[in-house]
């Protein structure tokens, strides 16, 4: 056993995910959840990270980014990455002819904020468009992080000439879906152990994905001291490495071997069935 590289990753889901339900009027009450994320758990998880010397990736929406552009630059100043999640959190395939320039202003817009343009992308509930992955690669971007195919980062060739890489994730490794379900912080933190020891025994990447939020999310008080135990025992164990996504991402394009765009084997049924994501019961 050598170890094992764990990927901490934040998806800042504020705001721009109450919006989804209601408008910006009502962002009060039972849509302040995102708020709390920002007021409250920001500040708690910066803390609990600066303690244990982690570097985590925070994944943002543009958006969300205007609302909080100081937030962005304390993550940035504690040094944590600020990766993209687009404009809002619209499915890709939704954009259509929009896609590129939504991706590029969203893109723009963190580079604006934060001095420098995101390296990485995760699409929002993971939904990414037939061209996607070109376009990511063709804007700059070194890696997306929203399949849940493989158990280490790899990379594709979208193109003859471009390359991004893939840091895939697990949703046994994501809170938001536990917490929706209203387990408590006791067996999230159970279960993610149980995962931990499994892919450290292999060797395997470790994709943790938080959220801020104040439902769904590992920022509250009682929740967020079980992280720090669990981050902590992860830390224990030899080998162990904390890595951001374009820490990965170097060390997978490094590694010279690539795959084909996954496009192409599907090209012909995508040609005729419509996209139907409504039927789909997915991440945020």
């Amino acid at each position: 056993m050598t170890g094992c590289s764990v990927f901490l990753s934040v998806n800042f889901d504020a705001e721009a995910y109450d919006l989804k339900s209601t408008t910006e009027d009502r962002l009060f009450g039972r849509f302040s959840y995102g708020r709390y994320g920002v007021r409250a758990g920001l500040p708690r998880l910066l803390k609990m990270l600066e303690r244990r010397g982690i570097a985590a990736t925070v994944f943002v929406t543009a958006s969300d980014a205007v609302r909080h552009a100081d937030a962005m630059r304390a993550l940035r100043d504690a040094g944590h990455e600020i990766a993209s999640r687009g404009a809002d959190l619209t499915p890709l395939p939704l954009l259509k002819e929009r896609e590129r320039d939504t991706l590029a202003q969203a893109r723009d817009t963190l580079a604006r904020i934060t001095g420098e343009p995101p390296k990485g992308f995760r699409a929002p509930a993971g939904e990414l468009g037939p061209q996607s992955l070109r376009l990511l690669a063709e804007l700059g971007f070194a890696y997306d992080s929203s399949f849940q195919d493989d158990d280490h980062p790899y990379v594709f060739a979208p193109t003859p000439s471009t390359r991004i890489a893939e840091i895939p994730t697990v949703q046994a490794l994501d809170d938001s879906l536990p917490f929706s379900a209203r387990h408590t912080h006791a067996r999230v933190v159970k279960i993610w152990r149980e995962e931990f020891d499994a892919l450290y025994r292999e060797g395997c990447l470790v994709p943790l994905t938080v959220h801020l939020r104040g439902d769904i999310g590992f920022t509250r008080a009682a929740r967020i001291a079980a992280l720090e135990d669990l981050l902590a025992y992860m830390a224990s164990r030899p080998g162990v490495r904390f890595r951001t996504g374009t820490e990965l991402a170097v060390a997978a394009l490094e590694s010279g071997t690539t795959e084909p765009d996954p496009l192409a084997p599907h090209q012909a049924t995508l040609s005729v069935t419509p996209y139907r994501g409504d039927l789909a019961v997915k991440p945020i």
